[in-house]
């Protein structure tokens, strides 16, 4: 079956920031991702698949659930390739429905032991991928993303995440420094990772409701972000290297405050 040219002109539209925004759209790629979000509550708008694709018999269990919830369409090899990255595709795509929730939902019914992550602008999408990994990996309640970080739907975020973005609550296009202001009036102790910090990570004794921010690849956090810190934490450089990968230093802050909270 053959895609109409408005069709596949919409879907490569989805690489585009703007037309994801006015449509309220993205889209996936790969069975991996199409899987998870299979199980997520994220709203199907519709699944594409080749021919080849549905002859794997997991693929072909996969489409006849998603024919329960949205409609599953054939396409060709050709005309998916032109609207996926060809090596991630793997024969099946799909396109979902954004979602949107209040930052303050964010605070809400995180009782006992509780971590929040916060990106300030960071701007690589491998980077913010890596972070909603590692943030998956390490049983985050949820990642709010500040106005100036990269965008949640961008294609390369999506793939990097692994899934990731489908298993914990995460909105974006927050106001950090009125999110950071509710959170300590919740309880919650905030974080603000900074070269500059005198916490060392490792001799913390972190909260049991905390949230620690992230700040931009080159930069670090914004000052509006920093002055709102109970404090602000450092990862001690042993080498030469200039600067640690902001996925990197996510892994190593979440790894030491499970060791502390378990």
């Amino acid at each position: 079956m053959s895609l109409t040219r408005n069709t596949l002109k919409d879907l490569r539209a989805l690489a585009q920031k703007k037309f994801r925004e006015e449509q309220d759209l993205f889209l996936i790629e790969g069975f991996r991702l199409v899987t998870e979000a299979a199980d997520s509550d994220f709203e199907f708008i519709e699944v594409y698949h080749t021919h080849g694709a549905a002859e794997d018999h997991l693929v072909k269990a996969l489409l006849h659930k998603l024919q329960r919830k949205t409609r599953v369409t054939l396409t060709t090899e050709r005309e998916l390739e032109s609207f996926t990255d060809t090596v991630q595709a793997q024969g099946i795509a799909a396109v979902l429905r954004q979602k949107h929730a209040s930052p303050e939902a964010l605070l809400r019914n995180n009782g006992g032991h509780s971590i929040i992550v916060a990106a300030d602008a960071v701007s690589d999408p491998g980077n913010l991928g890596s972070m909603i990994r590692t943030c998956d990996w390490f049983g985050v309640d949820a990642i709010a993303l500040g106005v100036n970080t990269v965008d949640l739907y961008n294609p390369k975020v999506v793939r990097s995440t692994m899934g990731g973005l489908f298993h914990l609550p995460i909105i974006d296009g927050v106001d950090l420094p009125v999110l950071l202001s509710k959170a300590k009036s919740a309880g919650y102790t905030v974080y603000v990772t900074d070269t500059e910090g005198t916490a060392h990570f490792d001799r913390l004794k972190y909260a049991s409701k905390s949230l620690v921010v992230f700040g931009n690849e080159a930069w670090g956090a914004s000052e509006a972000v920093k002055v709102l810190a109970d404090a602000r934490v450092v990862i001690r450089r042993y080498g030469a290297g200039e600067s640690l990968n902001v996925g990197v230093a996510c892994g190593i802050i979440l790894s030491s405050m499970r060791r502390l909270f378990n």
